[in-house]
C-alpha cells in the first residue's frame, strides 16, 4: 500500500493547482492516503495525478473514496456500459468557454474527475479559476453586496432537450423538466467554511431582483475579476493524467485551440449538496412553469 510519506503533492501556483506524485490510484490506498488526498484537495482545489493507468471502472472506484458517484451528465450522453462516465469527445463536445459544471441543477456536483484519454500533441489545455480567492480579493464593499444576491442557473438547450424527452435517468429517475434554479453567488463552502464566487458565463443568467442589462453588467464584472492570471492555472495534459477539482470553489475552461486533433476525456462527477450562502440559500426559483 501507498503510504502518506510516499504521496508527494508539487503546488502549481500559490493558490490553486497541484500535481500527486507517488500514488497509483488504481491502486489498494490505504485511509490515511485518502485522507492526505482529500486534504490537499481542499487545499489546493485542483489536484493532477499523471502518469495515471485507469480503466473507466478505476476511475470511478477512486472517485468512490471521497463521495457519491451519480450519473455522468442530467443531459449528455453517458457511457451505456457505465453511466457513471461521460465521455467528452471534440467530435462533438468541446467546452471552450468558462463554466462551472452542471450548476443549472439544485445541487451541483461536490467534484468532477476528468481523465485524459486521447489528447492533441500540442494544444487543448484547461485553464481552473480560483474563485474562492477572487472573493477574497473583491473591495469590501462589493463582498457585502455579494453575500446577500442570489444569481439565476439556467440552460435552454439543455431544458429544450430535456423537454422533449432526451433527460438522463438523474438521482434515480428520469429527468422530464428542467426549472431555473437560485444559488448565493457568494457560496459558503461546507468543508473549509471559507466564501467564493459561485457563478459562471455558461449557465449563470441572471441576478434575482436586477434588471437583465444590469445583472448581466454586474456579472461581467465579477467574470473579469474572476479570469485574471493571478486567479488561474492552465494544465497541460497527457495521456492518462486525471484531474480532480472541487466543483463548488473553481470553474474551468477546456482551450479550443488544437483544431482537427481528436481529444477524449472522460469524467466523473460527485454528488453535491444545495449550496449556502451567508445568509441565502439555494432554492428552485420561483415561477408558474418551467421553462423549455
Amino acid at each position: 500500500m501507498v503510504t502518506t510519506t510516499a504521496l508527494e503533492v508539487r503546488p502549481l501556483t500559490p493558490t490553486i493547482g497541484a500535481e500527486v506524485h507517488g500514488v497509483d490510484c488504481a491502486g489498494d490506498l490505504d485511509d490515511d492516503v485518502i485522507g492526505a488526498i482529500r486534504r490537499a484537495w481542499l487545499q489546493h482545489l485542483v489536484l493532477f495525478f499523471p502518469g495515471q493507468q485507469l480503466t473507466d471502472e478505476q476511475q470511478v472506484a477512486f472517485a468512490r473514496r471521497f463521495g457519491d458517484v451519480t450519473e455522468g451528465h442530467p443531459v449528455e450522453q453517458t457511457l451505456d456500459e457505465l453511466p457513471e462516465v461521460q465521455p467528452i469527445d471534440s467530435l462533438k463536445d468541446r467546452t471552450n468557454f468558462w463554466h462551472t459544471d452542471v450548476t443549472f441543477m439544485p445541487k451541483p456536483p461536490m467534484a468532477s474527475m476528468l481523465r485524459a484519454v486521447v489528447v492533441p500533441e500540442a494544444g487543448g489545455d484547461t485553464m481552473w479559476a480560483d474563485t474562492r480567492s477572487a472573493y477574497d480579493a473583491l473591495a469590501a464593499p462589493l463582498q457585502r453586496l455579494c453575500d446577500g444576491m442570489l444569481a439565476v442557473h439556467y440552460d435552454a438547450y439543455y431544458a429544450e432537450l430535456v423537454a422533449s424527452g432526451k433527460g438522463n435517468v438523474w438521482d434515480g429517475k428520469k429527468l422530464e423538466r428542467l426549472w431555473p434554479v437560485e444559488h448565493p453567488i457568494v457560496r459558503i463552502h461546507p468543508e473549509t467554511a471559507r466564501p467564493n464566487l459561485f457563478v459562471n458565463p455558461q449557465f449563470t443568467v441572471g441576478i434575482k431582483g436586477f434588471p437583465g442589462p444590469q445583472a448581466h453588467s454586474f456579472l461581467r464584472l465579477l467574470y473579469d475579476h474572476m479570469t485574471q492570471p493571478e486567479f488561474i492555472v492552465r494544465y497541460h495534459w497527457q495521456p492518462g493524467t486525471l484531474a480532480f477539482w472541487d466543483n463548488r470553489t473553481t470553474m474551468h475552461f477546456g482551450i479550443y485551440d488544437y483544431g482537427d486533433a481528436r481529444r477524449i476525456m472522460h469524467r466523473v462527477i460527485l454528488r453535491g449538496d444545495a449550496p449556502a450562502g451567508r445568509d441565502v440559500v439555494s432554492r428552485w426559483a420561483h415561477t408558474e412553469e418551467p421553462i423549455g
